[in-house]
């Protein structure tokens, strides 16, 4: 297959050294892949903890308290269908043995459970070349999900993001107060229906995984970051109300009301309701 001529625009943000191999038929150099960029935002505002935006539906007042997730298996794809993995580069707090924690809230406002520090551009590798579309799984591997959070090295270590031994970690941590749920509202996304293992201490299975794989359409080379907006995700969802006798939001409860249309923007099926195609993420 011959490649179209490609005319860089060369605001390489999410790339480093330029590779040796040129594009055929013209002679252009991909630079190696390095960075991926990643933003919070809610619809056309950057999101900030400390900030009161209008969410749901019907609108209600949001003070955000966590935005946290973990991502694993990150992988650019080539024109030609070719998937090349993004080796997450161990930093010792973010990211490590290819699991990787992006983490937006900075201990302002609301966020006082939080840390200071954030991180939201994954470091890596992934070799020059023709990348047409980006992946990456929400989640902790299942081998490593389940384990003693308070024993485990960064980025697995930290509490606030682990349920128990057999419910393992939080991928998602998205908190938030609204004037209905003066007290919190929350997204804690994880697996669940999970089977105790043979040994204690260990799981066998979980019934609901819930990691969603997410594929963008994604050009290293334009600069681009992915987009996670609250906007979106919480389009549909009431965030004054919460059915009785359940966890206020969503923490993944699979007969919880309240996680149906959440679950739907992460593109995962819940209940009798299939898995659809997700719109939290995006790239811009």
């Amino acid at each position: 297959m011959t490649r179209k001529p490609f005319v860089s625009l060369f605001v390489l943000a999410a790339c480093g050294p330029i590779a040796t191999t040129p594009d055929g038929g013209g002679g252009h150099t991909h630079a190696d892949v390095t960075q991926l960029t990643f933003k919070a935002k809610v619809g056309t505002q950057d999101f900030a903890c400390g900030q009161t935006y209008s969410l749901g539906t019907p609108a209600t007042q949001y003070r955000p308290r966590d935005l946290r997730l973990y991502v694993h298996d990150v992988v650019l794809t080539t024109e030609e269908g070719v998937d090349v993995p993004f080796t997450l580069t161990d930093d010792g707090t973010f990211q490590r043995g290819g699991i990787a924690l992006l983490d937006f809230e900075n201990k302002a406002g609301d966020c006082s459970a939080g840390t200071e520090a954030t991180h939201t551009v994954l470091k890596g590798l992934a070799e020059g070349g023709h990348y047409e579309k980006l992946s990456f799984t929400v989640g902790v591997p299942f081998a490593q999900n389940h384990q003693d959070a308070a024993a485990a090295a960064a980025p697995l270590n930290s509490t606030a993001m682990f349920w128990n031994w057999n419910g393992g970690y939080k991928f998602a941590k998205i908190d938030g107060l609204t004037t209905g749920l003066p007290n919190g509202h929350n997204l804690h996304l994880g697996s669940t229906g999970c089977m105790a293992g043979p040994t204690p201490n260990s799981v066998a299975s979980c019934t609901n995984a819930n990691r969603p794989r997410v594929t963008l359409p994604f050009n290293p080379e334009l600069g681009k970051a992915v987009v996670l907006d609250l906007a979106r995700l919480f389009e549909g969802s009431n965030l004054d109300t919460n059915t009785a006798m359940t966890a206020p939001g969503c923490m993944s409860g699979a007969t919880d009301p309240e996680c149906a249309p959440l679950f739907q923007k992460f593109g995962l099926p819940f209940g009798t309701q299939a898995a659809g195609t997700q719109t939290f993420f995006s790239v811009e």
